[in-house]
């Protein structure tokens, strides 16, 4: 059964930002579930990262369907989220294992932003 409106067309997200949404809904909950073992050392940073990935998850289902508010509130998310991951770079005495887990998640969330941003152009 569709729940769609007759005579209206779905705004469902084009495949490339339906790529972005699954890999920025995978960082967000990976977010949350490496931000919970620091709350030990540094309460903040923790907090931010759970909010803003708490944030991102709720907007995915928006976004899926094809809201724009929704997909430029998941690219911020992601953008602050991989923010926080800047201080292993200058930080001294940071283990290699978490500045690699810091690239790759600062990368992965330039990749969903530019999904997400080529999705809406290509929706247009």
């Amino acid at each position: 059964m569709s729940t769609a409106v007759p005579g209206t067309a779905a705004h469902r997200a084009p495949v490339p930002a339906r790529v972005g949404l699954v890999l920025a809904a995978v960082l967000a909950v990976g977010g949350i579930v490496t931000s919970v073992p620091q709350f030990a050392d540094d309460p903040v940073v923790p907090v931010v990262n759970i909010v803003l990935s708490v944030l991102s998850l709720a907007a995915v289902p928006f976004a899926w369907g094809g809201a724009a508010w929704a997909r430029v509130v998941v690219v911020v998310t992601c953008v602050l989220s991989a923010l926080t991951g800047l201080p292993a770079f200058f930080v001294p005495g940071v283990p290699a294992e978490w500045i690699v887990a810091a690239a790759v998640g600062i990368v992965l969330s330039l990749i969903v932003a530019v999904l997400l941003f080529a999705g809406s152009r290509s929706q247009r």
